[in-house]
């Protein structure tokens, strides 16, 4: 209810005494207080209509009428309603003259209306508004609700919620960042800047956890207004969120399975690498996209918003954080892969992530996971994984007796290091991860060219296999990462 609704109500004639603008008119009226005081303002709310009949005002200097009208707009009130008849025939004019230079709305309120006239028809009006506003609340949910069973993405019920506000909205997760938002071309500030996000309306988002996602509009109008019609659909919001997780969390002993089972190649075979997918819930026949992303110290804040992509970007999601990553396995891609993997590798940049293309059989997407588990380590942005690594095919042969091999063959390196305090192994591992270069493994190394390359001489001595092939500097580095000393 407005203020300028009170003149279209003709059984309270209603008479407007100041030369109120259209949009000083317009404001809410929130409730009436009917008072008598001098000083009613410690006992008033924000825009309430108050209705007053002059009794204990026999004062006539302009004054004390202006201090009385300047406190009301402290509050601030809506309107002052004046009854005449009960201390003064006619309205005082020093009211009128202090109410047009503060520009509070005057009501002159003829002695046959009831001041309690006025209360019961704005009771009943802002009830029936109340009730209204419900009502559309619940229909939006509704609406919402049908959204989600129909298998909508969250950006879907933004969209739903924006048409019935006409405001932007925007979810954050727990650590402020942004998980989705309506219309897209809004800005919305993260982080810590987020507090200072101005005129933004939050409201926690019912989700049964200790640090929930977050529901926020910009605001122009009405908080209340706003609160009521979100109360119903944030629980619809709420659970679509939370979908994610309750998949997510009913598929984490078994992701973690069929991960232990992925990375132990002297362990497990294929078959009950193949036994473990299949308790997944996933398809056999089906392609599966991977994704690997480190979720450490500040990237745990990308959580949830990595999450919801990949539940709108996949029918078929299984998710599981385990040792401070989000590994995910999905199938079936709403669009064309390339347009799914665009979106999802732009969607964080300083997030390390990898996202890999779908393996067409089990033994593929094995060896898929573990390049991916080692590739994640170097990267420090999101990036496509190739089909085939170094690391993987590492871990691979490690099961089939490389390992064993590999020992033995560092092992007289290992030994000479032991017994004559030289740092043999340590040289060649640096050598090798500086890709053969001499001069940067002795800038790592503080030692003279010439002390690098006797050292090389000695491990080509101890070893028995030449450094200046490229078979032989593979045989090593293969070697290396077999025993863990190069870790995968």
């Amino acid at each position: 209810m407005r203020v300028a609704d009170l003149l279209t109500e003709p059984s309270l004639q209603l008479r407007l005494e100041t030369p109120s603008g259209t949009d000083r008119l317009s404001w809410e009226v929130s409730r009436c207080a009917p008072t008598e005081h001098l000083d009613p303002t410690p006992f008033l709310d924000t825009n309430v209509l108050l209705l007053t009949s002059g009794i204990g005002m026999n004062f006539t200097e302009q004054s004390i009428w202006d201090a009385y009208v300047e406190r009301l707009t402290r509050v601030p009130v809506a309107a002052l309603a004046f009854a005449v008849g009960a201390a003064y025939d006619t309205l005082p004019k020093g009211l009128v003259s202090a109410c047009t230079r503060y520009d509070v709305p005057l009501f002159e309120v003829p002695t046959t209306v009831p001041l309690l006239k006025i209360g019961q028809h704005v009771d009943s009006v802002l009830q029936a508004e109340r009730i209204e506003l419900i009502d559309r609340g619940w229909s939006l949910a509704d609406e919402c609700a049908r959204l989600a069973s129909q298998g909508a993405e969250i950006t879907t019920l933004l969209a739903a919620i924006y048409a019935a506000l006409e405001l932007p909205i925007a979810v954050y997760d727990a650590f402020d960042a942004l998980i989705a938002q309506y219309p897209e071309a809004v800005t919305w500030r993260t982080g810590a800047g987020r507090a200072s996000q101005p005129d933004a309306l939050t409201v926690s988002l019912p989700m049964g956890l200790r640090n929930p996602c977050q529901l926020a509009v910009q605001r122009y109008g009405s908080t209340a207004e706003i609160e009521s019609l979100l109360a119903p659909v944030t629980s619809i919001l709420a659970l679509q969120l939370n979908r994610s997780v309750v998949v997510d969390a009913s598929s984490q002993r078994d992701m973690l399975r069929f991960v232990n089972r992925c990375v132990g190649w002297s362990e497990f075979t294929r078959s009950d690498v193949a036994d473990a997918f299949q308790e997944l819930g996933l398809s056999r026949r089906a392609e599966t996209a991977l994704l690997v992303a480190d979720m450490t110290g500040e990237h745990s804040a990308a959580a949830w918003q990595v999450r919801v992509a990949l539940h709108n970007a996949f029918h078929d999601v299984r998710v599981a954080e385990l040792d401070e990553h989000m590994i995910a396995l999905a199938q079936f891609p709403r669009d064309d892969f390339s347009t799914v993997a665009g979106r999802i590798l732009q969607m964080e940049p300083a997030v390390p992530l990898v996202l890999r293309q779908p393996s067409r059989t089990v033994d593929e997407l094995r060896i898929a996971l573990v390049h991916a588990l080692d590739l994640v380590r170097h990267i420090d942005k999101p990036c496509s994984a190739p089909i085939l690594g170094l690391s993987a095919v590492v871990a691979a042969a490690a099961g089939r007796g490389a390992r064993e091999s590999a020992e033995r063959f560092l092992a007289p390196l290992i030994l000479h290091d032991e017994q004559r305090a030289t740092e043999l192994l340590p040289t060649l591992r640096t050598w090798l991860r500086n890709d053969a270069h001499l001069a940067r493994t002795c800038e790592e190394l503080y030692i003279h060219r010439n002390s690098l390359s006797y050292r090389l001489r000695r491990i080509e001595d101890i070893i028995g296999i030449s450094l200046d092939t490229l078979d032989g500097r593979a045989t090593c580095l293969m070697a290396l990462r077999l025993v863990d000393l190069e870790p995968y």
